[in-house]
């Protein structure tokens, strides 16, 4: 009779420390002990007690953060929460048993959980979500919303750069279940922005989340998924400061090239700065332009053109200063150039400068007028100069003497001063004009030889001096050319840099968007 006794000692103390312990256990470890152990629960079968039913996910999106938009690579850095909801029919309870508890927040891990993935991922799948709790309540509904980084990719269409828009897209659904199984549906028609912050490059104009269904050839079922669609403006304050206004600048200087006068040493210098400057620039917005060849931004054209620009603006301005410093054995400026620069375009660039109508009429006068003196000098009387080297020499003036001619010798007729008569006086003293015992025939002919020299030194004299002038109105001519050609240049250059900025960087962006905002 011992032995029984024992044993029902034993069990009674065992019974009551089992009941002492269920009064100890926590309402949500008891529960989670009956959900998990007393059912059974499996986290890898859908959460339905009927396979032929399907599980509905309702999926939302909350915006953290645009964190960047990577151009060169084409990829679309978000901050989000992915908002999940189903019903899972095997995680239900009453409430009464659990005083009243109507939430049970437990590791997602325990549970089963769709399979949503990020279709358009641009970076690895090892990562999966943060390990957070699920909040699961007493109907069976379950609500899980791990943060994540997402890096999806986006086709960046760089053509209005930096005016752009670009419009990216989130395409989520389940990787391995059809329709039938799991029928991925949104809950909301827009993204949640409660906990949305702005971007300092981009600004969120739109956004929208789309709903598809979409049969994929490996069989007949349809799998949906969730599209959440975003419309994304660059703000262009940065990059008018620091690309678009020293471009527009560089473009200025190089206009103000052809202001520079010819005889500056620092036209071409200048030039070729402003074209180094705006390989520098090429190369600094090339750094973040995908490279591709299927878009050419609007930026990328304006320096293009602008290099261009400066390019032809030192060719230009070498043929300006090749007209400029022309050698005097240069041939006339041509009649048509005189009448179209020195005529038409001088009138059109208000040059200051002879036209070319009356520049050809004063150079018909000047070489009238000198013809008809070199005519005069040639048809003189080689006697009638004869005489009048004949009375100089004969004048007894001593070279270097303080004696004076006579006011009734120095005629109004008389064409010499008193410097000519010594070097006259010089002249006879060299021919031995008044040496004694000389003849006078002898000394005629002298003085007809010394009078023919002089001539033809005076004739040398005035053709040098024709020579000269034709070589100063050559010079002066190609000069007057060559400043027509600088300032044509410069209105030119000014008004093509001004309609091509105006066409480029407002009127294109303008007509493709209708509206500049965001800075």
């Amino acid at each position: 009779m011992e032995m029984p006794t024992v044993l029902l000692f034993v069990y009674c103390f065992i019974l009551q420390s089992l009941q002492i312990l269920a009064v100890v256990l926590p309402d949500e470890q008891r529960l989670v002990e009956e959900l998990f152990n007393g059912n059974k629960y499996d986290n890898s079968v859908r959460p339905v007690i009927n396979a032929s039913h399907s599980v509905v996910v309702k999926f939302g999106f909350s915006l953290i953060q645009i964190m960047d938009m990577e151009e060169v690579n084409q990829v679309f850095v978000t901050n989000a929460w992915l908002e999940h909801r189903w019903k899972d029919d095997r995680m239900r309870w009453n409430e009464s048993n659990y005083n009243n508890l109507k939430v049970l927040r437990i590791p997602a891990s325990k549970l089963w959980l769709p399979d949503i993935v990020l279709y358009n991922n641009a970076d690895d799948y090892t990562n999966g979500f943060m390990p957070i709790n699920a909040m699961v309540h007493s109907d069976g509904w379950v609500f899980w919303s791990p943060p994540v980084r997402l890096r999806s990719s986006c086709k960046v269409d760089i053509t209005f750069f930096p005016f752009d828009r670009q419009i990216c897209k989130l395409k989520f659904g389940s990787w391995s279940y059809p329709k039938r199984q799991v029928d991925l549906v949104a809950l909301t028609d827009t993204v949640e922005l409660h906990t949305y912050t702005t971007n300092g490059e981009w600004i969120l104009t739109e956004n929208k989340i789309i709903r598809n269904e979409i049969k994929y050839p490996i069989g007949d079922d349809l799998y949906p998924d969730v599209t959440v669609e975003f419309l994304i403006r660059r703000r262009i304050l940065y990059y008018i400061l620091n690309i678009i206004f020293p471009c527009f600048w560089l473009n200025v200087l190089s206009v103000l090239t052809f202001c520079l006068p010819p005889d500056a040493g620092e036209k071409i210098t200048l030039s070729i700065t402003v074209l180094l400057s705006y390989s520098v620039f090429m190369l600094l917005v090339a750094e973040s332009m995908p490279p591709t060849s299927e878009f050419v931004p609007l930026i990328g054209i304006y320096l293009t053109m602008s290099m261009a620009l400066a390019s032809v603006a030192v060719i230009l301005t070498v043929l300006v200063m090749k007209l400029h410093h022309c050698s005097p054995q240069q041939k006339r400026v041509p009649k048509w150039v005189r009448i179209i620069v020195l005529g038409i375009l001088a009138k059109i660039v208000r040059c200051n400068c002879i036209t070319g109508i009356k520049s050809f009429k004063r150079e018909v006068q000047i070489k009238k007028q000198k013809a008809s003196l070199r005519h005069q000098i040639e048809d003189r009387d080689v006697e009638t100069s004869t005489k009048l080297f004949r009375d100089i020499a004969t004048k007894e003036v001593v070279h270097g003497s303080n004696e004076t001619l006579s006011d009734h010798e120095l005629s109004d007729n008389t064409p010499m001063t008193g410097n000519s008569l010594d070097y006259f006086s010089d002249v006879r003293k060299s021919f031995n004009l008044s040496e004694p015992g000389s003849s006078s025939e002898n000394k005629d002919t002298i003085l007809h030889k010394t009078t023919s020299e002089i001539l033809k030194y005076m004739k040398y004299l005035v053709s040098k001096s024709d020579d000269n002038d034709v070589e100063e109105d050559i010079v002066s001519e190609w000069k007057q050319v060559a400043l027509v050609v600088d300032r044509l240049l410069f209105w030119s250059f000014l008004l093509i840099t001004i309609f091509s900025t105006l066409i480029i960087l407002v009127f294109v962006p303008l007509s493709a968007y209708g509206e500049f905002s965001g800075l």
